[in-house]
């Protein structure tokens, strides 16, 4: 159970997880014969017990790192609330952009409500409701009852009270589970929370005993865990916890015999995992990946299940590309959010890295980018209304915003300081802006195929498309793809002109070439992208980046500044 090991299985089971959801959307039993496809029917019902094993997960660390961190519980929340909630209401910020762009309205109550996150846009959020829950009374108990064993005890019987309350809610008055703890999946595997702590708690004691009893223990917990699951899935048919009749009839018998089964079936599940990790690695660059971005990726793929399957993103009709291409964008905008949260908890958490000079990041070009890079968004998906023209309006700030910044970064008055920072961004743009070409080939080329039936492309290589690539960097995959020729562009220049020692004296050019490709685009004069694309914008921008960063120390010394640009 060290952390390692820990995030690469949560790697896999968040994986599971977008499966299970995938088949619930799918393959699921209650769906008719008409749309139900075939393949995903074990991923259904397996959605508690990978829940339950985050659950144990959460517990269990809580304990390893009181036990080995002097003074843990201080600062607790804010260290433990960063790490859960910024991605919670990233993911909520996302949710609520896509609606706004799919035509959803939001009245201000109800964007309130939204944003806060007590109404949740994403059903799948309910976990990091209830594990905030639990780590606000786990501080709470373990802060003031220093017994430590009195403290578990408490703990136990707040959990299990908590279980009562959602149990008893059912699934609201008009089984919509609108509001917290509505679902049997709010409480189903949420004892295993204070199970991961008690094993934490006893785990050398523990460990000891499954080291000399290792395959009976194996055989027994496997055994159980198939004969559990065997009469989970009979309870589940044979009575269900969706046979209350709202107003009349809770049902609570009959929820209560399928939480009898299947509470011991996920600790037998749990524990049996536990076993099989003792003597198998789980480890390799792939898991490693998806252990660091689990959590995100468990909060965003519910935005591309739907997205495919209703059209709002667009609509794919083959099953199987409906699956590669939920994983792989969800995979994406996973990995794209989680770079983002933990900038921000870093940040939050006082923990930013150091530059290459020594000097501190700036953290208000770094929050910016973000904003930047959303507003870029906005441009290519716009909102509906007045909303969409005025963020269509600060895009445009964006592409000259990251250019010079760029130009910023990279300039030294030592040449061969500067030099080397050129040679290692334009290395890094090159490989960029070959990768996404490719990606953005095979996109295309798979979106022909599921449209025209034919992965041809061979509109993209035209002469004309081939001409306005190579001079004008317009990308016949991908027009948005400018920017990175562009920048590429304006480093190679910036190479050349560093090499025969003029960058500090060209940068005055900058603003020029801003100029002209203003005058020369309200003239009217030649196409847009010819003027946007190429040297105008790319270079001009950079050397104006590099021109500020010149002249920074005279620039702030302008006490009159704050009054010119007011």
């Amino acid at each position: 159970m060290s952390v390692k090991k820990s995030k690469n299985i949560l790697g896999i089971f968040s994986i599971l997880i977008m499966m299970h959801h995938l088949g619930q959307k799918a393959s699921a039993p209650w769906l008719s014969d008409s749309v139900r496809v075939h393949g995903l029917e074990p991923f259904v019902p397996i959605g508690y017990l990978l829940v339950a094993f985050f659950f144990f997960c959460s517990g269990y660390g809580l304990i390893k790192s009181m036990r080995a961190k002097e003074n843990y519980l201080k600062g607790f929340l804010k260290k433990r609330f960063v790490t859960i909630l910024i991605p919670f209401y990233m993911c909520i910020l996302v949710f609520v952009v896509a609606a706004c762009i799919g035509g959803l309205k939001f009245s201000p109550l109800q964007l309130a409500a939204v944003l806060s996150g007590w109404s949740l846009i994403n059903q799948h959020m309910w976990y990091i409701v209830e594990i905030a829950i639990l780590y606000i009374v786990f501080f709470i108990v373990y802060k003031l009852i220093k017994n430590r064993t009195a403290a578990t005890i408490v703990m136990g019987v707040s959990v299990l009270a908590m279980i009562a309350g959602s149990f008893l809610l059912c699934h609201g008055k008009d089984m919509s589970c609108s509001y917290w703890f509505q679902g049997e999946w709010w409480y189903n595997a949420s004892i295993l929370f204070v199970v991961g702590i008690i094993v934490s708690k006893h785990s050398e004691i523990l460990r000891k005993i499954a080291r000399k009893a290792y395959i009976i223990l194996l055989l027994m917990f496997g055994a159980l865990t198939y004969l559990f699951g065997r009469q989970t899935a009979y309870m589940l048919k044979k009575y269900s916890y969706w046979s209350e009749i709202p107003g009349e009839d809770p049902a609570y018998m009959d929820k209560l015999r399928c939480l009898s089964v299947q509470v011991p079936f996920i600790l037998f599940f749990v524990l049996f995992v536990l076993l099989v990790m003792m003597k198998f690695r789980f480890g390799n660059p792939v898991l490693k990946f998806l252990g660091t971005v689990s959590l995100e990726l468990y909060l965003i793929h519910n935005l591309f299940l739907n997205g495919f399957s209703n059209g709002v993103i667009f609509k794919i009709t083959s099953p199987s590309m409906y699956i590669i291409f939920t994983i792989m964008f969800s995979i994406g905008a996973a990995a794209v959010i989680s770079g983002v949260d933990k900038y921000l908890i870093a940040m939050i958490n006082g923990k930013i890295k150091k530059r290459e000079t020594g000097s501190s990041r700036i953290a208000s070009v770094d929050v910016m980018r973000f904003v930047m890079a959303f507003l870029v968004v906005a441009i290519h998906c716009p909102f509906a209304g007045k909303a969409g023209e005025v963020f269509i309006t600060f895009g445009k700030t964006a592409v000259p915003f990251f250019l010079v910044i760029c130009g910023y970064m990279l300039y030294r008055d030592d040449v061969s300081i500067m030099m080397k920072r050129l040679i290692k961004q334009t290395k890094r743009i090159l490989i960029i802006y070959v990768a996404s070409n490719v990606f953005y080939a095979l996109a295309k080329a798979l979106y022909n195929k599921l449209t025209i039936g034919t992965f041809d492309i061979s509109d993209s290589f035209t002469p004309k498309a081939i001409k306005d690539f190579l001079l004008y960097n317009f990308s016949p995959f991908s027009e948005h793809l400018w920017y990175l020729g562009s920048l590429l562009y304006a480093l190679v220049v910036l190479l050349v002109l560093n090499k025969l020692k003029l960058v500090k004296y060209v940068v005055f050019a900058g603003p020029v070439l801003i100029a002209a490709y203003v005058a020369l685009s309200h003239m009217g004069i030649g196409e847009g992208y010819q003027l946007r694309n190429a040297v105008l914008v790319g270079l001009g921008y950079t050397l104006t980046g590099m021109l500020i960063r010149r002249f920074e120390k005279k620039i702030l010394s302008v006490k009159a500044l704050p009054v010119i640009l007011g």
